[in-house]
């Protein structure tokens, strides 16, 4: 009986001769493209010449030899040109496309991925493996090498909050079955040589700093980059079509199987792959990525025809769902079934939950009552400074944080402690010096204030929403979130929303569409400071899409949701279909 060779694990040296091996074969190919490419390009000029100019001769002997040498000259030139600065920077490029970070051990989604990584490496045999976390609540993932060549595996946060653990375990499994086989290293060399001309088309996109130019110099501007920009998004084009005929579906299929043997469990793979294709898989305008993708943007649209099999890298999603049913007997509606019969457990789980957190207790809520009632009142006790404006009045009062934020506030300006009942320069005031010495060392302004409620005074309690690291009041139950985690909340759910907190969101929705209502449903916010640097709140809307405001601090990059913010934005984003 003969005996088969498992393709596990490998070792560091075989991918490395995998990857010589592969970077020679490609660098060869982008040199015939090139070649290819000028070549024709130079026959129709010289075809345009013999028309034009019916006395001359280009197609001489003497011509051909000399427009051959400077063909094969600029076609090396270009190619080892654009094939360093693929090796050099076009992962990073990649991965700031994608906004791709590296993932946050805090946060349980994050941590779950980071374990489950570690594993898949242990199983395949890879000696590194880098992971990262794409800011996106659609669901893809893809593997590449990064720029110190160590292989790397991305998921999105909406792949993160809808995937079970097994499911994750799966799509570790599929991007490592790609490090292995090399697929990893040729498509991202692939996507990387495509970067060169997205960089160059970025930057003609750009509009000028200067905005003080006169019209006619602008107009030029345009009227210049205009065809440079459609000849950099054609070669892009045109060489991610040539490259993409030379990868075969096969190796998607291949990554499936080799998957099932490092995972065990082919159902999660297709679960996950069908979640994929069904929600939205839609990661930007990033076309020249999607060779890359566990299932790419257009996967809906792909037919198992000769045309789709010659320029697309993925084969039909159903097509993988039935070899992987097949794996465990069953047929892909049985498939389909259990991501509904999953989704219906979750629904249920959130509503267990939600009703947990409404129940309450008597004696807690008559607790907090009195905690707030007492920081409303140490709250007063705090705002004792007044500022002089420039037309004499006094303005305030303030607390210190907020006095250092005001837009008038300078060393030199007369400010008037009401609790001391004297005034001055800014300066004269030891608060005042100390609070600027600590802003300079990004430290809290007013240490007394740090880590407390904006609104209520009451200190902060650390906490987790959604798996993720947040901070809450319990007086008020207002949260301070990081602009960065935002993503992460609005791609789960964790939790039910009670009917009133729904009523609450329809209304949010209908002053959305309706600005006249704006000032009925979002009353003014009052100036608050912010718990991290003691400087004073900012109000501003949420985004250009939910514009109804919300605090923020840009010097922290923190966000302070008042009570039921947090989750009646997360109402408004999961019915932004509707």
């Amino acid at each position: 009986m003969a005996k088969t060779q498992s393709p596990l694990p490998v070792s560091y040296w075989e991918l490395q001769k995998k990857q010589k091996t592969i970077s020679t074969f490609l660098f060869i190919l982008l040199f015939i493209f090139y070649l290819v490419a000028f070549g024709l390009l130079l026959a129709v000029i010289l075809l345009g010449l013999q028309v034009f100019l019916p006395g001359s001769n280009p197609f001489s002997s003497t011509n051909s030899s000399l427009y051959a040498a400077g063909l094969i000259l600029i076609a090396a030139v270009v190619t080892i040109i654009n094939f360093g600065q693929a090796r050099k920077t076009g992962s990073n490029y990649i991965l700031s496309n994608l906004r791709a970070y590296p993932p946050d051990p805090d946060d349980r989604y994050h941590l779950s991925f980071i374990n489950v990584s570690e594993e898949m490496k242990i199983s395949s045999g890879l000696p590194r493996l880098k992971t990262y976390v794409i800011p996106s609540v659609n669901i893809n993932s893809l593997s590449l090498f990064d720029q110190d060549k160590t292989p790397a595996i991305a998921v999105t946060e909406g792949l993160l909050a809808e995937a079970s653990r097994d499911e994750l375990q799966a799509v570790a499994a599929h991007e490592a079955a790609h490090i292995q086989k090399g697929d990893t290293f040729l498509l991202t060399l692939i996507c990387s040589l495509t970067a060169f001309y997205e960089k160059f088309l970025d930057s003609l996109e750009k509009e000028p700093e200067d905005y003080q130019r006169l019209q006619l110099s602008r107009t030029g501007h345009q009227a210049t980059s205009a065809p440079l920009a459609y000849v950099a998004s054609s070669i892009s084009f045109l060489l991610i079509k040539f490259f993409t005929m030379l990868v075969s579906q096969n190796r998607e299929l291949l990554a499936d199987a080799t998957a099932v043997e490092l995972s065990r469990d082919p159902a999660a793979l297709a679960r996950i792959i069908y979640k994929a294709w069904i929600a939205n898989s839609y990661l930007g305008d990033t076309s020249t990525l999607t060779p890359l993708f566990l299932v790419p943007p257009d996967s809906k649209e792909t037919t198992d025809n000769r045309w789709s099999r010659l320029f697309s890298t993925h084969p039909p999603v159903e097509k993988r769902l039935s070899l992987l049913a097949g794996m465990t007997h069953r047929t892909v509606e049985e498939i389909k079934n259990e991501v509904r019969q999953q989704e219906k457990l979750r629904e249920d789980s959130r509503q267990v939950i939600q009703a947990s957190l409404e129940g309450g207790y008597p004696e807690k809520e008559k607790a907090i009552l009195n905690l707030k009632e007492q920081a409303e009142t140490e709250l007063h006790k705090t705002e004792v400074w007044e500022i002089k404006q420039a037309g004499g009045q006094w303005a305030g009062p303030f607390t210190l944080g907020a006095l250092v934020s005001q837009p008038s506030f300078s060393p030199a300006i007369r400010v008037r402690n009401l609790k001391e009942n004297r005034q001055g320069r800014a300066l004269e005031f030891p608060q005042i010096r100390f609070a600027l010495y600590r802003q300079a060392k990004n430290q809290p302004v007013d240490p007394a204030l740090a880590n407390r409620c904006p609104a209520c005074q009451t200190g902060l309690q650390e906490s987790f929403y959604e798996g993720v690291k947040i901070k809450t009041c319990p007086a008020c139950s207002g949260q301070l979130i990081r602009m960065a985690d935002i993503e992460k909340v609005l791609a789960r759910q964790e939790y039910d929303f009670s009917p009133v907190l729904r009523e609450k969101a329809s209304l949010y929705q209908e002053a959305l569409l309706n600005p006249s209502k704006r000032a009925l449903v979002f009353p003014k916010k009052k100036p608050l400071t912010c718990p991290a640097c003691g400087l004073q709140l900012v109000v501003k809307p949420f985004n250009y899409y939910y514009v109804f405001p919300v605090y923020k601090c840009y010097r922290c990059q923190l966000i302070w949701f008042e009570t039921d913010e947090l989750e009646i934005l997360q109402i408004l984003f999961q019915n932004r279909d509707h």
